[in-house]
């Protein structure tokens, strides 16, 4: 049997930031993860647009996000559907997340993002002064294709302002002042100048490298099937590579994180949001900026050379199988924003497919359990686990110490439910 200081439970972006705070503190930290080192696409980490957005202040618990889903659980091209054969885990996700979707949840969502995001900016700024993961702050871009959809961003960037953010609302030529890598078609847009991205493959890389350097412990092709408890708190994690024992557990699982609480009898509502992206190696012409296409939902990055863009929104259990339908749909629509995109680009690559962390209430779930205060949850980040990682391994460090999180983390407590 091994023994660490802290054991770390997932090693995506958010396990690995929360190992970097803690072995930074003085901690020994040992990282189970159920990926290869051959095969790092297993990660949702990895597959993502790696867009760093204090901008994004909206839950996805949000009134608008019903009425938009039922209409698009009618149309099989759509960015949303939910899994054909929902469970009674599923019925009682999508109850709890309508009840979440109110003005006075997403109005303290917001503040809540607001803090989050941008404290996780400033540690993205300073870890990328030790670390190169090609970090780049040229701002993001939220592109409308609709005159009436843009005037709903616009009504996001107006509340965003209000809560100290920069915003900047722009028409057709706005936006094409700006973006001058290629020819937009858009009503408008919001230009949120203080966001960043990176390539999130660099930036696992460099993490795991870092972490080894300062001898962090990373057992790849680790699965951990339960976790042991002695009276009110967790000694060990059981794996197929035998038992970890550790003062603190650290669950960034994912969207497999609330599936190892059931032997604990914790509830943590938690589904998986299947989504996918396309890497086109060296186009013949790519953005400038990172976009958003908000009717379609989709992330649009350069990355270097590169550009990746990803999108939909299955509700599920645990499928991987990739709608095709979906994902031609998803292809087809960038030309609805880059008129000089041609699908012919994407028609020989192959599409990554990863699960999404999703919350019951669009908030991450971040904190000890109160049943067992050395079990910590570091997860249900949705699409923000690269944007909110650092801050996330922060607050986890912090919270391991005893210490003040320097965040009002009440409405992100693990057993809220």
């Amino acid at each position: 049997m091994s023994k660490s200081d802290v054991i770390v439970i997932g090693g995506g972006a958010v396990g690995l930031s929360c190992a970097y705070y803690l072995n930074q503190s003085g901690y020994g930290v040992t990282v189970l993860d159920r990926g290869t080192t051959q095969d790092k696409k297993t990660s949702c980490s990895w597959g993502s647009a790696g867009m760093i957005v204090p901008s994004h202040i909206v839950p996805l618990a949000a009134p608008g996000a019903i009425k938009q889903g039922i209409k698009w659980l009618f149309d099989p091209e759509s960015p949303f559907s939910i899994e054909l054969k929902p469970s009674l885990e599923m019925i009682s996700w999508l109850w709890k997340f309508r009840k979440a979707a109110n003005l006075e949840h997403v109005k303290a969502g917001a503040r809540i993002f607001r803090e989050l995001g941008l404290a996780s900016r400033s540690l993205f700024l300073e870890l990328g002064q030790e670390l190169d993961f090609g970090l780049e702050t040229k701002g993001i871009l939220m592109l409308c294709a609709r005159e009436e959809v843009l005037e709903e961003e616009y009504a996001i960037s107006a509340m965003a302002r209000e809560l100290g953010m920069e915003a900047i609302d722009l028409k057709t030529d706005g936006v094409n002042s700006i973006e001058t890598g290629m020819e937009t078609t858009v009503s408008g847009g919001v230009n949120y100048p203080l966001d960043c991205h990176i390539d999130p493959v660099i930036f696992l890389d460099a993490m795991q490298k870092t972490l080894k350097g300062n001898g962090v412990e990373i057992h790849h092709n680790t699965t951990v099937s339960g976790l042991v408890q002695e009276k009110d708190k967790i000694i060990s994690a059981s794996t197929n590579q035998g038992q970890w024992e550790g003062d603190h557990f650290v669950l960034a699982a994912g969207s497999l994180s609330s599936r190892l609480l059931k032997f604990l009898n914790l509830k943590m509502p938690m589904m998986a949001g299947k989504g996918y992206s396309v890497t086109m190696e060296s186009p013949l012409k790519k953005p400038v900026l990172p976009a958003i296409l908000i009717e379609s939902r989709i992330a649009s990055t350069p990355m270097g050379p590169n550009w990746r863009f990803g999108g939909t929104m299955t509700v599920t259990d645990s499928d991987r199988k990739i709608n095709h339908r979906k994902m031609k749909a998803m292809l087809k629509a960038v030309k609805n924003y880059y008129p000089e995109y041609e699908l012919s680009w994407t028609k020989k690559l192959e599409p990554w497919v990863g699960l999404r962390p999703l919350s019951a209430d669009g908030l991450p779930y971040i904190g000890p359990f109160e049943k067992y205060p050395n079990l910590i949850a570091a997860t249900g980040h949705a699409m923000l686990g690269i944007s909110l990682s650092l801050v996330s391994g922060h607050i986890v460090d912090k919270m391991v110490k005893g210490k003040d999180p320097g965040f009002d983390t009440s409405m992100l407590m693990p057993d809220r439910f």
